[in-house]
């Protein structure tokens, strides 16, 4: 079973109803304001049924609870989310994909992440090691539910590498300065995808620990893409989800 850590809030309404659906037994306390009380019927009904606590406040109120004005009327006390053992993420991964984030840290670039890693159905989303919630209740939401669906690992993300690169899996770098095409890489077996942070890059361990590093080439109008939308371009790449090789 997966590390479990202690308790974290979640809110907005796709993140919290996808929350509820997979894992009911984990939510402790249920805050909601009026506006949000239609949509969220059958989940309070079945929240009662359970014997969970909910209560309804008003906007003022809400954003005290969720530490946020974007709460969309929802806020969920729950238990936090297991991890997953990176030694289980090879299994876990079977012939899918992973991603992995080194150094990215804003939250909204973390959440739209996570929403497309769902989307395109990744196995696993690698972090490095760092204390508290895995996910940041901002994250959580701006991933739609996609935090539901995305197992996550977290770990010295250069170590975190090495282990799936031992276990047969193919570590792909996503790197500004490569010389190699990420349209032009076949991408087969099980991989996981490295970005890094969009000022810095990939850090030297972690470079170090790639099997490869590809480059997503433009126009160079700008200097490169925004990490979630590099995210959302491997990983069509690497599902086979369209994108075809530029001409």
């Amino acid at each position: 079973m997966g590390k479990r850590a202690e308790k974290e809030i979640v809110y907005g309404l796709a993140a919290g109803m996808a929350l509820f659906a997979r894992r009911p037994e984990d939510v402790l306390r249920i805050a909601h304001t009026p506006d949000a009380r239609h949509p969220l019927a059958t989940l309070l009904k079945e929240a009662a049924r359970r014997r969970i606590a909910y209560r309804e406040v008003d906007e003022e109120e809400m954003a005290r609870i969720a530490e946020s004005m974007h709460h969309e009327g929802l806020c969920m006390l729950t238990r936090r989310r297991s991890l997953l053992p990176i030694e289980e993420a090879p299994t876990r991964l079977g012939q899918g994909v992973a991603l992995a984030l080194d150094a990215v840290d804003n939250p909204h670039n973390v959440g739209a992440i996570v929403r497309t890693a769902a989307y395109f159905g990744a196995r696993a989303l690698i972090l490095p090691e760092a204390p508290g919630a895995p996910l940041k209740p901002a994250a959580v939401r701006i991933a739609e539910g996609g935090a539901e669906h995305v197992p996550v690992a977290r770990g010295p993300l250069a170590t975190s590498l090495g282990t799936l690169r031992k276990a047969g899996v193919a570590v792909i770098g996503a790197d500004m300065r490569a010389s190699a095409s990420a349209f032009d890489h076949r991408f087969a077996g099980p991989s996981v995808l490295v970005l890094g942070n969009e000022r810095t890059g990939l850090s030297e361990a972690v470079r170090a620990a790639c099997d490869k590093l590809v480059a997503i080439p433009g126009t160079r109008a700008v200097e490169s893409l925004n990490v979630s939308v590099a995210a959302g371009v491997l990983l069509a790449l690497a599902t086979g989800r369209g994108l075809s090789s530029p001409a």
